[in-house]
């Protein structure tokens, strides 16, 4: 009851500061969305996975055909190679600030980390954002070299302020589309975001994990978007490919609670 409570008094909060201020950004900013060659944003959130950076995530956005844009990764107080492996990259687009400490914030289970594990991360990561367009990507993921190209030329043409897309999840020998273009609203993966940048200033909810539905942080980010009337379209592309970790046959939450033990050991927090 007192979740309930709690999530039902924050959910009000969020709505009435997201409605007076997306006006007001709007009314400042409405140009961008005009703007030719814009730079985009990237926020990697990660937490020793310097492995998938390595192999996954960072050389997707490297490859990118759309070139005008900065990566941004934001590693949760990163204790292994993470920064070697991201110099190795030598791009001046890159750009890496490490959290200093993990502190506790929120009861440690699997379905807790996965629920608001990258909040913290991805709040700081929107600290930084300076350029036109803000993407997103995790650090297992892998984008079509056409993702940003697509997404973004989408974006101009529907005059729309969030865009998103299909991706394809990869695993035991099967290849499953997903696809959301059905769904009401239609909104694609976390990993297939691209929206302006005057919406930084909606934060992703460590809270989350206190509600009842829409859970997990992305899923209340994205609704809440959509309640105080956020602009979207949906690209009916697939831009992104998600797979299973080395070891893991499962992706997403399931990964999570296949291997209960393992992420509770990786990501407890710091004393």
């Amino acid at each position: 009851m007192i979740n309930f409570i709690f999530s039902y008094v924050n959910q009000i909060r969020y709505f009435i500061y997201e409605l007076v201020v997306l006006r007001i950004q709007r009314t400042k900013f409405s140009k961008i969305i005009n703007k030719k060659n814009p730079k985009i944003d990237i926020i990697l959130p990660t937490y020793q996975r310097a492995e998938m950076l390595f192999e996954r995530s960072i050389p997707s956005v490297l490859n990118q055909t759309y070139k005008n844009f900065r990566l941004i990764i934001i590693g949760d107080s990163c204790k292994d190679n993470t920064e070697q492996i991201i110099k190795k990259f030598n791009d001046d687009r890159i750009f890496f600030y490490n959290i200093s400490y993990r502190k506790k914030r929120y009861p440690e289970s699997p379905e807790n980390h996965w629920f608001a594990g990258p909040v913290v991360a991805i709040n700081k990561g929107l600290e930084f954002i300076e350029s036109d367009w803000i993407a997103r990507i995790d650090d297992d993921d892998i984008w079509t070299e056409d993702h940003l190209e697509k997404l973004l030329d989408f974006a101009i043409k529907n005059k729309s302020e969030f865009v998103s897309s299909s991706y394809i999840v990869e695993k035991k020998n099967e290849k499953i589309i997903k696809n959301f273009k059905n769904e009401k609203p239609a909104i694609g993966g976390v990993q297939t975001w691209l929206y302006i940048s005057y919406l930084k200033f909606f934060k992703s909810n460590i809270n989350c994990w206190r509600k009842k539905i829409n859970r997990v942080n992305d899923l209340d980010l994205q609704d809440r978007m959509h309640r105080v009337g956020i602009k979207m379209s949906y690209l009916d592309d697939v831009t992104c490919i998600i797979q299973p970790r080395p070891g893991e046959s499962e992706v997403g939450s399931k990964a999570y609670l296949e291997n209960k033990d393992i992420y509770l050991k990786k990501y407890k927090f710091y004393e």
